[in-house]
């Protein structure tokens, strides 16, 4: 067997709970020259906007809800710097984070669609424009989350056949929003494959690829967790890939990089079940041009840990 490294990276610019790094042009082409470096293929922008603050000048989200000033077109300038390397770049939705978490679904779905033919009209063109994702993470069925999207992947295949990927996370341990079942306790791999048989039998033929945060369930079941998985999406004709996070969740504070011991373990983990493996998130928590002097110490144990693997 092939041992995967990660070939693939979300961009969090429009951060929620981690610090901005404040990278301009300069930095970004640093970032992008390294992914190039080590075979990375693949970014995805996790969200285009949230709340008020957005990644780039939309008209349709500005007329629907208050935005701040634009004073970088993140976007156009993540796709310019992808199509100079080759790497492919996926589209990340806008997150309310107000409306569907009040379950109004239907507006969320609403400014999303009007959102989906601009953002099309306007970087559509772009050689590196090769996917979309979609930013509503749930665990389950919770908060209307298949009728947003499936409503919105529905929209996105009106005007384009690119692909469709989603990030969705486990409830495997007691601190995950949503974990706790009847008995107060986190899901078991056969519960949530219990949930995920339906949730993956409304987004067959329309979800192309599903990457499960791996660090939300316990380190030990990973394992357990991703064959279970494994085998209900490929009944659903959905390919599976693993969203690697690099970022701690251990830790009293939100959030440092990862001890490489524990990335090694789930890097090693889900080997056998997925087809591509990416990350939450390479520029803050492993990248050797991060804030974080511990995340270039990361790359480093990363690097070895890999060349180990594929000698």
């Amino acid at each position: 067997m092939n041992y995967l490294p990660v070939t693939g990276t979300f961009l969090d610019e429009i951060t929620y709970d981690i610090p901005s790094q404040n990278w301009g042009r300069q930095e970004w082409e640093r970032e992008f020259d390294t992914y190039q470096a080590i075979g990375l293929d693949t970014v995805v922008l996790i969200r285009a906007g949230l709340g008020a603050r957005l990644a780039c000048p939309s008209k349709t989200l500005s007329a629907r809800v208050p935005t701040l000033p634009v004073y970088v077109d993140l976007v156009d300038m993540f796709l310019e710097l992808a199509a100079e390397r080759s790497i492919d770049f996926y589209f990340g939705l806008y997150d309310s984070n107000q409306f569907w978490y009040r379950y109004d679904w239907k507006t969320e779905v609403d400014i999303n669609r009007e959102f989906i033919k601009e953002v099309w009209d306007t970087y559509g063109a772009s050689p590196a424009f090769r996917g979309w994702y979609l930013p509503h993470e749930t665990p389950d069925t919770s908060v209307r989350i298949l009728d947003i999207n499936v409503a919105l992947g529905e929209e996105i295949r009106r005007i384009s056949d690119l692909p469709i990927l989603i990030s969705p996370y486990y409830a495997g341990r007691p601190d995950i929003y949503g974990s706790q079942h009847a008995l107060g306790m986190p899901r078991t791999a056969e519960e949530n494959g219990r949930i995920w048989e339906e949730i993956f039998a409304r987004y067959s033929g329309l979800i192309n690829y599903c990457a499960f945060q791996d660090a939300t369930t316990d380190l030990l079941k990973l394992a357990d967790f991703t064959a279970v998985i494994a085998d209900l999406a490929g009944a659903n004709g959905i390919r599976l890939w693993s969203n690697l996070e690099t970022f701690d969740r251990d830790m009293p504070i939100k959030f440092p990089p990862t001890d490489w011991r524990k990335l090694a373990h789930r890097l090693d983990s889900v080997q056998s079940y997925v087809e591509k493996i990416i990350t939450f998130e390479f520029a803050h928590f492993m990248s050797p041009n991060s804030m974080w002097p511990s995340a270039r110490n990361l790359f480093d144990r990363y690097q070895e840990h890999v060349r180990k693997n594929q000698a």
